[in-house]
């Protein structure tokens, strides 16, 4: 009686683990769906197809976007892509154009801070308390970053007229540019994500004189469109850098 007992408690435990090593080739075979999760790195403006991808979403669709199963990089940076609402893949989106290394731009940061991380350019001896400045940084004629109590507000880069072409396909590979409008004058704005509200920088583009552009960056938060004071901020800019901009 013992024996028949244990026999036919072995023949149980076999069927069970049998069934469980089914169901675990089912679900592994459920999972095994084809998509290839290596990390993609593209450059801005490329498309690509995701091979067994029926849909694509992107955490940040500033940078990538996804459309049944091909996926389109959009601005500079990174993230990571859920498809077919199971696989996850993360992406790089490079630049095609350089015309200068992206200024440091944490907001609030001290003097010393952007002086540990900005490795482009020449110290600009003029410097004071409330601009720190470059020369020759990259494609930018000077590069200058304005404080107010040691706390970061401002960046100006200030561009020759020669590099017009590149600098603006520049800005459009890592800023959402639009047109804006002063009277009859135009000029071109932007911010680095899919809106203000989840947007770190805000930047303008245009003419310091004929021979140089001017590009502000400014936190988000602290950008203004109203035209009496963007003329105003503009102003005292302007004032502020004149002298790195005289020989």
């Amino acid at each position: 009686m013992k024996k028949n007992y244990f026999y036919l408690l072995g023949i149980a435990l076999v069927t069970m683990l049998s069934f469980s090593f089914i169901s675990c080739g089912d679900d592994d075979d459920d999972k095994d769906d084809g998509i290839d999760t290596t990390p993609i790195k593209m450059v801005a403006g490329a498309d690509k197809i995701i091979q067994g991808a029926d849909t694509i979403s992107s955490s940040n669709r500033f940078v990538a976007y996804g459309l049944n199963n091909t996926v389109h990089a959009w601005h500079v940076g990174e993230t990571s892509l859920l498809v077919n609402d199971k696989k996850t893949i993360s992406i790089t989106v490079s630049p095609q154009y350089y015309l200068y290394d992206d200024p440091v731009c944490e907001w609030g940061c001290s003097m010393d801070y952007v002086k540990s991380h900005q490795k482009e350019g020449t110290f600009n001896s003029k410097s004071t308390e409330k601009v720190l400045a470059y020369d020759n940084a990259g494609g930018a004629t000077l590069l200058a970053y304005m404080f107010e109590d040691n706390k970061l507000t401002t960046v100006m880069a200030m561009v020759s007229t020669n590099h017009t072409s590149t600098l603006g396909s520049y800005l459009a590979e890592r800023f959402l540019m639009i047109p804006m409008y002063q009277g009859e004058k135009t000029y071109f704005a932007g911010v680095d994500g899919i809106d203000v509200e989840h947007s770190n920088t805000f930047v303008y583009m245009d003419m310091y004189n004929t021979k140089t552009w001017e590009v502000a960056y400014i936190a988000s938060n602290k950008a203004n469109t109203r035209s009496s004071d963007n003329i105003e901020y503009k102003k005292r800019i302007k004032k502020e850098l004149d002298s790195f901009m005289t020989e």
